[in-house]
């Protein structure tokens, strides 16, 4: 039976993230390539990953679309996405996994069925790790690192963004910390990956669409410290200020 969206993206966050290193090692020559306008596909050949890549291109070239339109940037490119068949293929610790790494453009992850949101969400939040950075560099926290990732996510071909993260928020308001605790990087990892994840891209979903990606990039690379100081100096408003509208949206949330 088909997992539901929530509990598979809450263990796909808990397994990727971001990396500076070169790219995934070790890199081998059993792959099959598959050129789009942005992104290269690199899958196993005769896997699920072939047998599906055309449509696995147009889900992640809709997500450089969105998130370069949200972010008014264009990212570099041409980006390069392995796509493994499994954990155990890719040397992660559990299915629905992946991993970026921006430095070099590139991203790798677990592409196994079923072909759905749980799989499009994991690998659209990667190759998003690639797009922002190479839109607008590193982040000043795990928190905006993380958070942005999913924050951005488009729904047009899965359900793996908004429409999960705002009803999340409201049905887990007891597991959600304060944001106090989230921009704190020496906090960050003592929060539950998954929780940390997904109420960071709740917040920065929200924050994008209600004030917009200009000011979000003004407070982008402010580290933990800095980072009371320059939303008050962006938005006018102190971080519980901000939280308390937040939490307030996801309450009344019908999408």
């Amino acid at each position: 039976m088909r997992a539901s969206v929530g509990l598979v993206f809450a263990a796909l966050l808990a397994s990727s993230g971001c990396n500076s290193l070169i790219g995934p090692a070790p890199i081998d020559t059993n792959w099959r390539v598959h050129e789009g306008p942005h992104v290269t596909f690199f899958v196993r050949p005769g896997s699920f990953g072939e047998q599906n890549v055309v449509r696995l291109s147009e889900v992640v070239e809709d997500q450089f679309a969105a998130t370069t339109r949200v972010l008014q940037v264009n990212s570099t490119g041409p980006v390069r996405a392995y796509a493994y068949n499994s954990a155990a293929d890719a040397d992660f610790p559990a299915d629905y996994s992946g991993r970026a790494y921006p430095d070099t453009e590139a991203f790798r992850f677990t592409c196994i069925p079923p072909l759905g949101d749980n799989l499009f969400g994991l690998m659209s939040h990667e190759a998003n790790h690639v797009f922002i950075v190479s839109g607008w560099g590193r982040a000043g926290t795990y928190f905006m690192t993380e958070g942005l990732a999913t924050a951005l996510l488009s729904e047009t071909f899965h359900r793996a963004g908004r429409h999960f993260l705002f009803p999340w928020t409201r049905t887990n308001r007891a597991l959600v910390p304060q944001l106090s605790r989230l921009v704190d990087d020496s906090e960050w990892s003592r929060v539950p990956s998954n929780i940390a994840y997904a109420a960071s891209a709740s917040f920065l979903a929200w924050l994008v669409d209600t004030y917009g990606a200009e000011r979000l990039r003004q407070i982008y690379a402010a580290s933990s410290e800095e980072l009371r100081d320059r939303l008050m100096a962006v938005y006018g408003r102190t971080l519980e200020s901000l939280e308390a509208e937040w939490l307030r949206f996801t309450d009344s949330f019908a999408g």
